[in-house]
């Protein structure tokens, strides 16, 4: 039995052989992709695909992202100070949510750094208890 590929596999395998590509070659390539989805039943998941393939791009042009949530939106010093701390080459998202009542979560690949008046407060109240 023939083991289905992952969105994450397809999105690689796709970059890492259109990276070269333009015109008619590229074309042809895109095309044969788009019967390799249909065969394995993942034309439905060609959006996932696609949000991957941006993903791995994105690392192997050493562009970094991060999702920054806040209280309230951020002036645009304070938000290249923060994508500084990440390196020259970072992208950030950023979420408003009122809920953290002031601080900020930043959320990077595989971390998490979470310093916002919420978090702060529910572990003084853990502590109280």
């Amino acid at each position: 039995m023939k083991k289905k590929s992952t969105n994450k596999q397809l999105a690689k395998a796709l970059f890492e052989v259109t990276k070269d590509l333009k015109g008619n070659d590229l074309k042809k390539v895109l095309n044969n992709f788009v019967v390799i989805l249909a065969r394995e039943h993942k034309l439905k998941k060609s959006g996932y695909i696609i949000a991957e393939y941006v993903k791995y791009a994105k690392i192997k042009e050493g562009i970094r992202e991060i999702e920054i949530t806040t209280a309230r939106e951020l002036d645009e010093k304070t938000l290249n100070h923060i994508k500084k701390a990440f390196g020259n080459n970072t992208e950030a998202n950023v979420i408003v949510d009122e809920s953290l009542i002031g601080g900020v979560r930043i959320k990077t690949e595989n971390k998490i750094l979470d310093a916002s008046i919420k978090t702060q407060l529910v572990k003084l109240k853990s502590l109280m208890i």
